[in-house]
């Protein structure tokens, strides 16, 4: 699905992805800089009653959280991370198998042949600039 969306559709725009996702509880999430990645995982955690505050994993590597259900939220950010031996270190195989999670990748073009193992349970949410329009992505969904 390739759709243009307004910064205030966001949660239409979840309920679409939560709709459609099925038992795959890996998402990638491609785009450049400011495009929208966090804003669209801290929306989704705050549909699912997340406990704790979302924010951008982007020193930290990985954030994790609660949802008022007890599902596990863990949020990647591998922009900075410059070899995956640094991600094994912190369980990164152990955490993409929880079968209670939900996981958000962002970046995860650096290390796709390291996760093509998780192809079954994971899908692509990839965010695009419109040009001259900074409330508005180009959104598009391979689940």
């Amino acid at each position: 699905m390739n759709k243009i969306w307004h910064i205030k559709e966001l949660d239409i725009l979840i309920d679409y992805v939560r709709a459609n996702q099925g038992d795959k509880n890996i998402i990638f999430l491609h785009g450049d800089l400011g495009s929208g990645k966090t804003t669209f995982v801290r929306k989704y955690c705050e549909k699912i009653n997340v406990i704790n505050q979302v924010s951008s994993p982007s020193f930290l590597i990985l954030n994790s959280y609660n949802s008022a259900s007890n599902m596990r939220i863990n949020h990647f950010d591998f922009y900075r991370v410059e070899d995956f031996s640094e991600l094994e270190m912190i369980g990164v195989n152990e955490i993409l198998n929880e079968s209670n999670s939900l996981t958000f990748i962002e970046w995860p073009d650096k290390f796709l042949e390291q996760l093509k193992i998780f192809k079954e349970k994971s899908f692509s949410i990839y965010f695009n600039f419109i040009r001259d329009n900074i409330n508005q992505r180009e959104i598009s969904i391979e689940i």
